[in-house]
């Protein structure tokens, strides 16, 4: 991988990767959050033209950044923002976690078309979903508890 970012994939791709039919309109990930790691996220975030996304904004445009650095995501537990492939959302703190020092304890790998890949283990995902609350996470608990099911009567961790 070009900038070598060090993330877990979180949301419904993540859902996806791991066999759910739910679909999804944007990108979300969690990097771990040292200063190198942030650095080269910043510098990928450059590269695909990565702006802010406030909410109703989709539509009309976007609001344009300085250069980002390893100091843009001080003050941050997330960020919605577009790119020029779309939505992306990163999640330095998701809700009910400490974060990708947490999250990679269980997270599952896979492989991408020859790369590997951290996923959200489903255990994980279900406790954000929780914590973050709301009728359209809660929502969604239900598909990923017989998600988790079939996935362990198969012999799959997740």
């Amino acid at each position: 991988m070009r900038h070598d970012v060090r993330f877990i994939i979180l949301g419904g791709v993540a859902e996806r990767m791991l066999g759910s039919p739910r679909t999804t309109d944007d990108f979300d990930i969690c990097p771990a959050t040292g200063r190198a790691n942030l650095t080269r996220l910043a510098a990928m975030l450059d590269d695909v033209e990565a702006r802010w996304s406030p909410v109703g904004l989709e539509k009309t445009g976007y609001l344009p950044v300085d250069p980002w650095n390893a100091r843009s995501f001080a003050a941050h537990t997330s960020l919605a923002l577009l790119t020029r492939f779309g939505k992306f959302d990163i999640w330095l703190r998701p809700d009910g976690t400490d974060g990708y020092d947490d999250l990679i304890e269980k997270a599952i790998e896979l492989e991408v078309d020859g790369l590997t890949v951290k996923v959200v283990h489903l255990d994980d995902s279900i406790r954000i979903k929780r914590a973050i609350g709301g009728a359209k996470y809660l929502g969604q608990l239900p598909l990923l508890r017989d998600l988790q099911r079939q996935r362990r009567a198969r012999g799959l961790d997740g």
